[in-house]
């Protein structure tokens, strides 16, 4: 499974990246104009990276976000 970075309609980017500590994921997101990714509330710790994909994926496809890259 390929690695996706969102964009939404204000421009933030969203896309699942690593916790503290051994095998936690979820999604984050970017304001435009920021250098800082903060934690999504509404996704959950996931164990496995591919978990945590699946998650934002769903989200994103609800929300209609465009996909802007892939990795």
């Amino acid at each position: 499974m390929s690695s996706k970075t969102y964009e939404d309609s204000r421009g933030w980017r969203y896309r699942v990246m690593p916790g503290l500590g051994d095998d936690t994921f979820k999604g984050r997101y970017n304001k435009p104009g920021e250098s800082g990714w903060h934690c999504m509330r509404q996704m959950p710790w996931r164990d496995r990276v591919e978990a945590a994909e699946v998650d934002l994926a769903a989200y994103a496809g609800d929300k209609g976000w465009k996909t802007i890259q892939e990795y």
